[in-house]
């Protein structure tokens, strides 16, 4: 009953601010012909460009190609770990991708995917002259016991934008002849246990890019290895072991905190900074990355912003909860089997942005 309500209310606030068409991936409700549709294809191929498709929690992507500029929105992730950000009656923390996701066409330019999990075989970016496609407050999650590239540029591609995002054991790559430029990770947790993975833009070629107000944190003996080639910046980062490696002579580090001399003496970097001073270590998977009272990294960042994923111009969102309104509490006297025509309802929201 609360993500009925959850869905509904979605709908008319985001027609209120959009002309575009609303489609469905996942409803749990009666089906409504032309809006709900049983997988990310099929959904996919009803659209016109500039559409928005939503992916309710427990929806897969399955294999599908993706040729349409679209707005895609799911649930964020994380939601049984950060209370009363979204009501989810069903307990199901996320949706996913079950198969591979091929971007094959420069037609999907401008395409933006939120609040959405990228697991199995992740996105392939295949064709080519690929450009401005966006991936806000959506987990990269990378398999148990080994570490897999859920984002894959297999051509040219350019202003590939991650904003923050959590990656759990994945990473991005560039594989063959593709080449990447500017390629950015802004406000994105970085996080990974007992194997390793990390961003390769390491095939000889002419890459370019940026991470800032990022978290790298490896543990259990797992490791993030950042093997790029060409232009990088990285700015108003943390890291906490040395098994976060950064192996690029053309990397140029910027005002940011290491456990150890992960990061460069100069250029307002600190270094040997213990982890428990840095952050309250308290809470979710995320909110765990909050600065504490007294953190180094407090004013630290460029221009004196903060260090870290909740630092900057665009603050992590705890769980990735997409920038769209949503109901974060709903209640019924009757519960959830009323015996009365009339029913109360009791709802909370708030905005996201």
């Amino acid at each position: 009953m609360k993500n009925v309500f959850l869905v509904l209310l979605s709908i008319v606030l985001l027609h209120s601010i959009s002309h575009a068409t609303i489609r469905r991936v996942g409803y749990f409700g009666p089906p409504v012909a032309g809006v709900d549709f049983p997988n990310f294809q099929e959904a996919h191929d009803a659209s016109n460009p500039g559409d928005t498709i939503m992916m309710h929690p427990g929806s897969r992507f399955g294999t599908a190609t993706m040729s349409i500029k679209l707005v895609v929105i799911g649930p964020g992730y994380f939601l049984s770990q950060n209370a009363n950000l979204q009501a989810n009656a069903l307990g199901m923390d996320s949706t996913s991708f079950g198969g591979t996701l091929s971007i094959s066409n420069a037609t999907a330019n401008g395409s933006v995917f939120v609040g959405c999990t990228i697991s199995a075989n992740g996105i392939n970016i295949t064709g080519d002259n690929i450009a401005d496609i966006t991936f806000q407050r959506c987990w990269l999650l990378g398999n148990t016991n080994s570490g897999a590239y859920r984002v894959t540029l297999v051509s040219r591609a350019s202003n590939i934008t991650f904003q923050q995002c959590a990656l759990k054991g994945s990473g991005v790559s560039a594989q063959g002849s593709a080449t990447g430029s500017n390629i950015s990770f802004i406000n994105c947790l970085f996080y990974v246990n007992n194997f390793g993975t990390g961003i390769h833009f390491s095939n000889g070629l002419p890459h370019s890019g940026f991470l800032r107000n990022c978290i790298f944190n490896s543990f259990s003996g797992g490791s993030f290895n950042f093997v790029l080639d060409g232009a990088w910046l990285i700015q108003n980062s943390i890291a906490n072991n040395a098994n976060n490696n950064f192996n690029s002579a053309g990397i140029t580090f910027q005002n940011c905190i290491g456990t150890s001399i992960q990061f460069p003496a100069g250029n307002g970097n600190l270094q040997n900074q213990p982890w428990a001073n840095i952050f309250t270590l308290t809470g979710s998977t995320d909110a765990q990355y909050t600065l504490k009272a007294g953190s180094p990294a407090i004013g630290a960042g460029i221009g004196g912003t903060n260090c870290g994923i909740f630092g900057g111009t665009a603050p992590y969102k705890l769980s990735g909860i997409p920038s769209v309104p949503t109901i974060y509490a709903l209640s019924s006297p009757q519960g959830n089997t009323p015996t009365v025509n009339a029913v109360q309802i009791n709802l909370s929201t708030r905005s996201n942005n």
